[in-house]
């Protein structure tokens, strides 16, 4: 029996929202004809945002990015050339989903 004054939201009911208002969970990077699948943040499961927040210090877009590719995809990603610069940028469009502008991080200090 359901309570009358509580209350109640479905999880469904919010992604599929957030899905509408984002349109993508993802962001595609295309590097010579391979596709290389970043989640964005809003998609991003809280085990692999703590992965990366467990980095602490040594958090940075290259460690970052072997947690969210995974080992092989990142190295893979890394033979075809990619420079620090094209990182940067592909980080910077993965803030811009998380409300976070260059120079901030998505963690809070509150």
């Amino acid at each position: 029996m359901t309570q009358p004054n509580r209350k109640r939201i479905k999880l469904e009911t919010l992604r599929a929202q957030r899905l509408e208002a984002t349109g993508t969970k993802e962001l595609e990077v295309i590097v010579e004809d391979e596709k290389f699948v970043f989640p964005l943040f809003n998609w991003l499961p809280v085990g692999t945002y703590k992965k990366i927040l467990a980095l602490g210090d040594e958090s940075n877009v290259v460690n970052q990015t072997e947690i969210l590719l995974g080992k092989e995809k990142t190295e893979r990603l890394f033979e075809l050339g990619i420079t620090m610069g094209d990182l940067n940028d592909i980080f910077e469009e993965l803030q811009k989903d998380a409300g976070v502008t260059s120079g901030e991080s998505t963690s809070s200090s509150e």
